[in-house]
């Protein structure tokens, strides 16, 4: 199994459990990230050996919920949220990356110090300079939101990474492990 598949099927498993302890209601529990984040909070370390504290993961799981109604095109929702956090928290030899920024953007200014803290290559895209950048970013996560880093290995396999604490802590662990 792999790890998206693993993923997948700890959303999956969570979600029946969920289902089956709110049946009365049909489902319907507002509070329905805080009871995944407590249930998933373990697995996901498992799976990906990021340590998350539980209000990280609801974060995730608002983040990820938001991505999935924003662009999940009737995917199935566990598979979709296994692939984005496997794609923010498993790591894979990258070639070469890419910050998409503004400068003016606070979450930006935080992941432009990660980068000169931790010594990382990255080559910064303004997309209020040059419009190429911006419309990449918008065809490839369908909304022009920053700060997102581009993960580009050597097999040319690219990945997109939004969220400035996911990143800062991606690459503190890529300058830790070098």
């Amino acid at each position: 199994m792999t790890t998206t598949d693993d993923l997948a099927q700890a959303f999956q498993q969570t979600a029946h459990a969920h289902h089956e302890a709110f049946a009365a209601v049909d489902g319907v529990d507002p509070d329905w990230p805080i009871w995944y984040a407590r249930r998933l909070q373990p697995k996901l370390h498992e799976v990906t050996g990021v340590e998350l504290t539980e209000p990280e993961v609801v974060a995730l799981l608002l983040d990820l919920d938001a991505e999935h109604r924003a662009r999940g095109e009737g995917q199935p929702w566990p598979r979709f949220y296994a692939d984005l956090t496997a794609e923010r928290f498993v790591a894979a030899p990258t070639e070469s990356l890419a910050l998409y920024h503004f400068p003016a953007c606070p979450y930006c200014a935080l992941v432009r110090r990660a980068i000169d803290e931790t010594g990382a290559t990255v080559e910064l895209r303004d997309i209020t300079k040059d419009p190429k950048w911006w419309a990449e970013l918008v065809e490839a996560r369908g909304r022009a939101t920053v700060p997102v880093l581009r993960c580009e290995g050597s097999d040319g396999k690219v990945r997109w990474m939004p969220e400035s604490r996911d990143i800062v802590r991606y690459l503190r662990d890529r300058a830790a492990k070098a």
